[in-house]
């Protein structure tokens, strides 16, 4: 079993040094018999999804993290992999699952959070995104996509104050967004202004 463990090190090894040259194919060789010496090494199936993924093929680097969360059930970098993957793929729903599974292993993965929260947004999905946008921001108050995703958000759900504050802090850390918002951020703040002297003329007529 030893020997087995230690024949397997070695072809990875091997394998790593390939794929570092680009040379995929005999990597990829290099690994099918890692594999056949010992198939629950998850540093071989790691190394089959690299090497499968820099040869253009998601699907086959797919598989091979099925494996590795075979063995490694608790792997979220292993799971959320899987999800970027699937997202790749335009497996929509399964990326989503592999990612909030990679978050309930590891709750403090910022990226796996902002990767959650854009998916959710470009899916039209607004609660859901809501909450993770908001988690998001629990962990990275400076994330300036974060805080634009969310004042879409909220302005699709007419909570027109909170969409504008969410903004204006978005463009306080990237002030390149302001050009992607500025036909609604118009519109919205001209709706605010109204409201507001709508809400002055009925004080003063009382």
């Amino acid at each position: 079993m030893v020997q087995h463990k230690n024949n397997a090190e070695a072809l990875i090894g091997k394998a790593t040094s390939l794929i570092e040259k680009k040379l995929y194919v005999e990597a990829l060789s290099t690994l099918q018999r890692g594999i056949s010496v010992d198939p629950n090494n998850p540093k071989v199936w790691e190394s089959m999804a690299i090497c499968n993924l820099e040869m253009g093929k998601p699907k086959m680097a797919l598989a091979a993290l099925n494996n590795l969360i075979r063995i490694q059930p608790q792997s979220h970098s292993g799971w959320a992999d899987k999800g970027f993957l699937h997202l790749l793929l335009n497996e929509t729903n399964e990326g989503i699952g592999a990612l909030r599974e990679s978050l309930r292993i590891n709750p403090r993965r910022v990226y796996g959070w902002e990767l959650l929260g854009m998916v959710l947004v470009s899916e039209e999905r607004w609660d859901e995104a809501i909450d993770v946008l908001e988690r998001t921001l629990d962990l990275n108050p400076n994330s300036a996509v974060t805080w634009y995703n969310l004042a879409v958000c909220y302005l699709l759900f007419d909570e027109l104050d909170l969409a504008v504050q969410s903004a204006e802090i978005a463009f306080s850390i990237d002030p390149s967004l302001k050009e992607i918002a500025e036909d609604w951020l118009d519109i919205v703040q001209d709706d605010l202004v109204d409201e507001s002297f709508i809400s002055l003329s009925q004080i003063s007529a009382s």
